[in-house]
C-alpha cells in the first residue's frame, strides 16, 4: 500500500512538473498513423502549387487532379510543372564545337598565385558545361480525349483528391463531362515504377484513354524552371522494341542517352501510335483499366509487378518510414498555430523521403521539377540531408552521401589542379561530379565542411569503426582541403579565408571579399572534428590542422554585434536587410570556441529587429529558428517556425516558393529541409542544451509536445 501511495504522489508531481513545464514528457505512444493521417493532402480544385509528387528518392512523378499528368502546360504555367525523374538518366546535347572545361577557365589571384577557375560563365564553353549533362524528362503520362486531345480544365467538377500518406497512394476523384472517373497512383518504394488502376464508363466507351508523350530535352532559356522541349522531333527516337496483347516496350533514344520503358495492362486496350513520340491506350469495352509502366536503365530487367504487388509494397514501405522514424505530436497543445505547424512537419518529411533520398542528391527542387539545369548544389547539402538523421532515418542521409565517395578521385584532381590538397568538392555539378562553370560557383566555400558533419551525424547514429572507416577518406580529404585553403598570413599572424571567397550571400565581389563569420566557424568546426576522427582511429593529431585552430582569424565584431565579413565591418551602417548569414554560425553549427553566445545573441536582435519575420521566410526559416533555440529564445524560434507572412506559405502539399522568384521556382525544398532540422532541434535538443523535454519549445503551458525517436544534433 505504502508503496503504491508512493508510486502515485511521483505520478502526481510528474504530471504538476510536465504542466508547469509547458511541455509534456517524452511519450512512447504517439499514434503515428493519426498523426500522419490527419494530414493527408485533401485537395477539391485544381490547384497548380499544390500538385501531388509520389516516388522514392530516385524516381518521382509528379501529378495534377486527374491522378496523372494530364494538365501539363497550365501547372507549368502557374505553379509546378508535372515532371516524371530519376536520378540515373542524363543526356547531353551534341557538343559540336568541340568545347572543354579548359575554355570556360578564368585566372584568379590567390595570394599571389594563380589559379584557374571555370568562371567564365558566359563563354560558349561556360554555357555548355552549366546545362550539361542534365537530368532527362523521362515522358508525360496523362489523359486525352477521344480525338488524342489534351481535356480541358473546364470540363473537370467534382474534384476530390486525397493523397494517403501512411500508403504513398494518391486517390482522385472527379468528373468529366459529368461522368465519373476515379484513378488511383501508386510508386514502388525502390524501382522506377508507376502504375495506375483507372475506372470510368469513358475508358469504355474510348472517351478517355491514357497518353504516352515524350519530349527531346528541356528549352534551357530559362534555368529554375525550364519548359519540355516538344519541337525538336527529329532530334530524339521513340521505338517500339516489344509488342504484345498487354505489353509494350519503349526504347528511347536521345542523341548519345538511351532508356527503356516497359508499359503493361490488364484488360483489353489497344496501342495505338498518334505522333512521332506519342502513343495511347484505347480500352473500349472495358470500365477499368489498370496500367503499369517501368523506366529502366536497360533492355532487361523489368519487375512484371502488378498493381496490387506496387500498392502494397508502397504501403509497407511507408508505413516503416513513418513508424521507424521520429515523431512530433502537437494535438495537444492550445496554441492556435499547432495544428499548421505540424501539418509542415508531416508533409516536410513526405516530400523530403520523395525527393532527397536517393543515391544522387538532386538540385534545390528535388525530383519535383528540374532546376539549376539539374545540378546537385553542395553548399545546401547539410540543409537537405542532416534532418535526415535527426528524424532518425539516417540511412537515408547515407545513400546521397555514398555519391561524395564515388566522386572523390574527381574532387580530389580538381584540388590538386588548383595547387591546393585534399578533395576540393563541386558546388554544382551533375551526376558525373564535374564543375559546373559559373560566376559565382569556383569561389563559393561554404560547401566544403559539409561532408565532415555529416560524416560525423552518422557516426553518432553508429558509433563503431565500420562507419569510421566507411567514411574516413571523405573526412580527411575534405579536411585537408580546408587546410591547404586557410591561407596564412605572416603579418597578422593568423590563418584567413580569401580573397578570392564569395560568402553564403553570393552578392559580395569576390576579389575583395575575406573571412565571412560563418565559414571561419565552419573551417573551426570541421577541422576540430576531423581530428577527433583521427584520435577515434588512434592516430596522431594532424600538427597542421591544430595550428590553424589556434591560429584561425576570428569572426569580426562592430559593436557588439557579429558582422558578416571582416572585409565589409559597417554593414549595420546601411539601411535596408542586414545579411544574416553570421547566424548560421551558432544554429546550424554547434558551440564552437569561435562564437559568444551573447554577441551572437545581440547580432539576432539586430536581425530580428530590423524587419521582423519578413527576415525569416524561405530557408532562412530554418536557419533563424535553430539560432533562436541555441539561443535560448523559444518564442522567437517558435514565431519563426510558425511564420504566416505570404512568403513563408507552405502550400497545399507542402512545397513553398522561394521568395524572389514565386511561381518560377515554385518547389524550394531547402526550406522544408532547414524547417525539419529546426524543429528537430527545438523538439530533440542538442548537445548542452537545457535539460528539459523539448528544450527550443517556449514553456509557457500552450505547447504540449510529444516526440519519439528524435536525435540530437551536436
Amino acid at each position: 500500500m505504502k508503496q503504491l501511495i508512493q508510486s502515485s504522489l511521483y505520478l502526481l508531481l510528474l504530471f504538476l512538473w510536465s504542466c508547469n513545464n509547458g511541455s509534456s514528457l517524452k511519450s512512447d505512444s504517439i499514434d503515428r498513423f493519426a498523426l500522419v493521417t490527419r494530414h493527408n493532402v485533401h485537395l477539391q480544385e485544381i490547384d497548380p502549387l499544390a500538385p501531388l509528387t509520389l516516388g522514392n528518392g530516385d524516381f518521382a512523378y509528379t501529378l495534377d487532379v486527374t491522378g496523372l499528368q494530364s494538365f501539363e502546360n497550365y501547372y507549368y504555367e502557374n505553379g509546378v510543372p508535372l515532371e516524371t525523374r530519376t536520378t540515373w538518366t542524363w543526356h547531353a546535347f551534341p557538343n559540336t564545337n568541340n568545347l572543354t572545361l579548359e575554355d570556360a577557365m578564368k585566372e584568379s589571384d590567390f595570394h599571389g598565385r594563380k589559379i584557374k577557375y571555370a568562371s567564365n560563365q558566359n563563354s560558349p564553353a561556360g554555357d555548355y558545361f552549366r546545362i550539361n549533362p542534365h537530368p532527362v524528362p523521362m515522358g508525360k503520362i496523362g489523359l486525352v480525349d477521344e480525338n488524342n486531345q489534351s481535356l480541358e480544365r473546364s470540363s473537370i467538377k467534382q474534384i476530390d483528391q486525397v493523397l494517403d500518406l501512411w500508403q504513398g497512394l494518391a486517390n482522385s476523384q472527379y468528373q468529366v463531362d459529368g461522368q465519373p472517373v476515379s484513378v488511383e497512383t501508386v510508386c514502388h518504394p525502390t524501382k522506377s515504377i508507376i502504375a495506375f488502376r483507372i475506372e470510368s464508363s469513358l475508358i469504355e466507351s474510348g472517351k478517355l484513354r491514357p497518353s504516352f508523350h515524350f519530349p527531346y530535352s528541356y528549352d534551357f532559356s530559362l534555368k529554375n524552371k525550364p519548359a519540355f522541349d516538344w519541337k525538336s522531333t527529329n532530334k530524339h527516337l521513340t521505338e517500339v522494341a516489344e509488342k504484345s496483347d498487354n505489353h509494350v516496350l519503349l526504347k528511347r533514344a536521345i542523341d548519345s542517352t538511351s532508356y527503356w520503358i516497359d508499359i503493361r495492362w490488364e484488360n483489353s486496350g489497344e496501342w495505338n501510335k498518334v505522333g512521332s513520340h506519342e502513343f495511347t491506350i484505347d480500352a473500349k469495352g472495358s470500365d477499368h483499366l489498370v496500367l503499369v509502366c517501368e523506366f529502366l536503365p536497360t533492355k532487361a530487367g523489368a519487375q512484371h509487378l502488378s498493381f496490387d504487388d506496387i500498392k502494397q509494397m508502397s504501403a509497407d514501405s511507408w508505413q516503416t518510414f513513418w513508424t521507424e522514424g521520429a515523431a512530433v505530436d502537437l494535438s495537444e497543445s492550445t496554441d492556435p498555430r499547432a495544428d499548421e505547424l505540424e501539418r509542415r512537419i508531416v508533409l516536410s518529411q513526405y516530400l523530403m523521403k520523395v525527393n532527397y533520398s536517393g543515391s544522387f542528391p538532386p538540385q534545390e527542387s528535388g525530383l519535383s521539377n528540374i532546376s539549376w539545369y539539374g545540378k546537385h548544389n553542395s553548399e545546401v547539402y547539410w540543409i537537405h540531408a542532416a534532418q535526415f538523421y535527426q528524424w532518425n532515418h539516417t540511412e537515408l542521409l547515407e545513400k546521397g552521401l555514398s555519391w561524395y565517395g564515388k566522386i572523390l578521385p574527381a574532387a580530389q584532381a580538381d584540388a590538386q589542379s588548383k595547387g591546393f590538397e585534399g578533395a576540393r568538392w563541386p558546388k554544382m555539378s551533375g551526376i558525373d561530379g564535374r564543375v559546373s562553370p559559373g560566376t559565382i560557383n569556383p569561389f563559393i566555400i561554404w560547401n566544403h565542411p559539409n561532408p565532415i558533419y555529416l560524416s560525423e551525424l552518422v557516426y553518432r547514429a553508429h558509433k563503431d569503426s565500420v562507419t569510421l572507416h566507411r567514411y574516413k577518406d571523405i573526412v580527411f580529404e575534405s579536411a585537408k582541403f580546408l587546410a591547404s585553403y586557410a591561407y596564412y598570413d605572416p603579418e597578422t599572424d593568423r590563418y584567413i579565408l580569401g580573397p578570392p571567397i564569395k560568402s553564403v550571400n553570393e552578392s559580395t565581389e569576390e576579389n575583395t571579399t575575406m573571412n565571412p563569420t560563418f565559414e571561419l566557424t565552419q573551417w573551426y568546426h570541421g577541422l576540430s572534428i576531423a581530428q577527433q576522427w583521427r584520435e577515434r582511429l588512434n592516430m596522431e593529431r594532424d600538427s597542421l590542422w591544430d595550428d590553424i585552430l589556434d591560429k584561425l582569424a576570428r569572426p569580426t565584431m562592430q559593436n557588439g554585434k557579429y558582422v558578416e565579413l571582416e572585409s565589409d565591418p559597417s554593414m549595420y551602417d546601411r539601411d535596408g536587410n542586414y545579411s544574416s548569414a553570421m547566424l548560421m554560425a551558432l544554429g546550424y553549427l554547434p558551440k564552437t570556441p569561435m562564437i559568444d553566445e551573447q554577441i551572437m545573441r545581440n547580432t539576432f536582435e539586430a536581425i530580428y529587429e530590423r524587419n521582423g519575420l519578413e527576415s525569416f521566410v524561405s530557408w532562412s526559416q530554418g536557419k533563424g529558428a535553430l539560432t533562436a533555440a541555441r539561443l535560448g529564445d523559444t518564442k522567437k524560434a517558435i514565431d519563426i517556425v510558425c511564420n504566416d507572412v505570404p512568403k513563408a506559405k507552405f502550400n497545399k502539399s507542402g512545397y513553398v516558393c522561394r521568395p524572389k522568384e514565386g511561381i518560377k521556382n515554385p518547389a524550394y525544398l531547402p526550406v522544408n529541409g532547414s524547417f525539419l532540422a529546426a524543429i528537430g532541434l527545438m523538439a530533440g535538443g542538442w548537445d548542452g542544451a537545457p535539460d528539459v523535454h523539448a528544450p527550443g519549445f517556449p514553456k509557457d503551458g500552450t505547447w504540449k509536445v510529444k516526440t519519439e525517436n528524435l536525435q540530437k544534433l551536436p
